[in-house]
């Protein structure tokens, strides 16, 4: 975004450069003349000054190119701004979406933790109670286990992406 901003001030003043083109210029000139040209000529401490003024007529029925490239330019990077504002509000748009979305899951996950905790619960009574087989058991333990680590995976995921949202925001430096 800054250096798009920099481009534009100095558009601007490509701008403003080319305008000068078309105006008259203003000189000044001075000198001092010592000169001895034998038999001829003899000046000592001679001073000149003199202003003059100048203004190119073919301006006035030429088109100025660099003028309309200067604005051309400046055109373009507005719109380049323009884009560039719509890519970080869709950037950060997409990245609180990935962060909520990683939130839902987190509770999502803990709802099945606690599905599986209360289905290994009920399975090991059985199995206490001789009603179901250790493979049964076994099934229960390993349910629970592979929620648990979902529910890890989502908590690093949620971390992941609101950490990447702070750095889109510009909240967070690298």
């Amino acid at each position: 975004m800054q250096a798009i901003e920099f481009q534009q001030k100095a558009a601007v003043l490509g701008t403003k450069a080319a305008k000068a083109e078309n105006l008259p210029t203003l000189a000044l000139t001075g000198g001092y003349v010592a000169a001895d040209i034998p038999k001829l000529l003899t000046i000592t401490n001679a001073v000149n000054a003199g202003v003059g003024i100048q203004y190119n007529l073919a301006n006035l029925w030429k088109s100025n190119a660099v003028l309309k490239q200067s604005k051309a330019r400046e055109t373009q990077l507005a719109a380049s701004q323009a884009l560039l504002v719509d890519d970080i509000r869709l950037s950060v748009n997409e990245d609180y979406q990935k962060a909520f979305v990683a939130k839902r899951k987190i509770e999502v996950y803990e709802k099945a933790l606690t599905q599986a905790a209360e289905n290994y619960r009920i399975t090991k009574n059985k199995f206490d109670n001789s009603l179901v087989t250790i493979t049964d058991l076994l099934d229960a333990n390993v349910a629970l286990l592979s929620t648990r680590i979902n529910v890890l995976n989502a908590r690093a995921d949620a971390a992941l992406a609101y950490r990447k949202l702070l750095q889109t925001t510009g909240i967070l430096y690298q």
